[in-house]
């Protein structure tokens, strides 16, 4: 695919319409934001095609609904003050304008990565030396037929994934006057999950050297068959779930490159994931509760467990570990212990303290909303959640069915991984994102 390329046209900060009142200005963080890096962003990208709308309207649309969210959403407007505070000083958030002589029907035809990060502030190094005191980025990028793409990103540091989709499903609710879908924040920090005095952990800020990105497609026709047979090979009555067949094929996939690539067998993988504890907490959280309100636990992976339904059962066994029994006590003395203990635990491995393992980390957004994000100019027809850090696995729901995995490898690993045949038997490399779509 040709070199395409992205012109930044402007960029404004859009503050929110009433400033925050003074007895709200400082907002503090729970236990577990206190040691997320503020650098750390989660992204999601929603295409559009052509509607007729002048981008220009389009575009003060978004700013005016955007100031009116952030009123609700303020801490997006301020600035991380320390591991544990958010100024809510209405400094506000960056808001970039920018086109692309490029097709938007072209794009999706193939989608490529390089050119996604040009639509991404959060993952532009020129963007992110100009932005990088906000807390929340948005770039609204308009393509030659006509389309648009309308990039989200937010720092990890205030929100997690649900939070991030509320945030987007309120604004997209006032800009396009459909109020009564609005979902007001309910936001606790501090008081749920005070922090402790001092940082739990310290690990490396993920790094994008000598690492290749390319999209597998899941479809759900073949992950409805190995499902049952995954089921089956369990031996026990259960349901095998789209995102854990995913991630045992990947995770299989890419230790086999990896020893492949050290020229050793013995060579153990780790899973980073998370559970949502919202609903899980006792009592539990409503929805609209946010934060980062996820509980990151690690599963290992040993030279034995090759088998796909050994791997789902070893991730059902650590996760239901979490829902059932340590969610429940987060919030006791023996909770904030047991998060102490796992904050520990995950920073060992990203430190690469842990011998002959490789982690990997998954940022799951499959089952959100995302299709029916309507700005006021129709459903996205494409969305996707770009990042190029070395051994992050995102998934999201594919609009045709199964699911879509961005994964990130070292350059050589890749090489081996793009063409495991274990791997291609139920993942195409890079298939079309492209509907039928007559408007661009």
């Amino acid at each position: 695919m040709e070199k395409m390329k992205v012109e930044i046209m402007s960029r404004k900060t859009i503050k929110p319409s009433i400033p925050t009142p003074n007895h709200l200005r400082n907002f503090n963080l729970s236990l577990l934001d206190q040691d997320v890096p503020a650098i750390l962003y989660g992204s999601v990208v929603f295409f559009y095609p052509s509607d007729n709308t002048p981008f220009s309207q389009k575009s003060e649309s978004l700013k005016n609904s955007l100031s009116k969210i952030l009123l609700h959403f303020y801490p997006l407007a301020g600035q991380v003050k320390d591991a544990v505070t958010i100024e809510c000083n209405d400094q506000g958030a960056c808001f970039i304008e920018a086109k692309t002589e490029f097709q938007l029907k072209r794009f999706l035809t193939q989608p490529d990565s390089l050119f996604l990060n040009q639509l991404v502030p959060s993952t532009d190094p020129k963007s992110i030396r100009s932005t990088l005191a906000c807390i929340l980025l948005v770039q609204l990028t308009a393509f030659s037929c006509g389309g648009t793409a309308v990039s989200v990103s937010v720092s990890h540091k205030f929100a997690d994934a649900s939070s991030l989709c509320a945030f987007i499903q309120s604004w997209t609710a006032v800009s396009s006057r459909e109020y009564g879908r609005v979902v007001v924040p309910n936001l606790v920090g501090a008081s749920l999950l005070p922090p402790m005095e001092s940082l739990i952990t310290s690990t490396p800020p993920p790094t994008t050297r000598n690492c290749t990105t390319k999209r597998f497609v899941f479809h759900e026709s073949q992950l409805s068959n190995l499902n049952a047979k995954l089921a089956t090979a369990m031996g026990r009555s259960t349901t095998v779930k789209n995102v854990e067949s995913v991630l045992a094929i990947i995770l299989r996939s890419a230790a086999a490159a990896s020893q492949s690539k050290h020229g050793s067998s013995s060579m153990k993988s780790a899973l980073l994931n998370v559970v949502n504890l919202r609903k899980r907490m006792v009592p539990p959280l409503p929805k609209n509760t946010i934060g980062n309100l996820i509980y990151t636990y690690a599963v290992t992976f040993h030279e034995k467990d090759v088998e796909l339904h050994q791997m789902v059962a070893k991730m059902k066994e650590v996760s239901s570990n979490i829902r059932d029994e340590k969610a429940k006590r987060i919030t006791s003395k023996k909770g904030y212990k047991e998060v102490h203990e796992s904050r520990k635990q995950i920073a060992q491995l990203l430190n690469g303290k842990a011998d002959d393992i490789n982690t990997y980390t998954c940022a799951n957004l499959c089952g959100y909303p995302l299709y029916e994000m309507d700005f006021g100019w129709g459903k996205p027809m494409w969305v996707t959640s770009p990042s190029n850090f070395k051994n992050l696995i995102v998934l999201t729901d594919s609009k045709m069915g199964g699911v879509e995995a961005w994964v990130t490898l070292d350059e050589v690993e890749m090489a081996i991984f793009e063409r495991d045949q274990k791997l291609l038997e139920v993942a195409s490399l890079n298939a079309t994102a492209l509907l039928t779509y007559s408007r661009m």
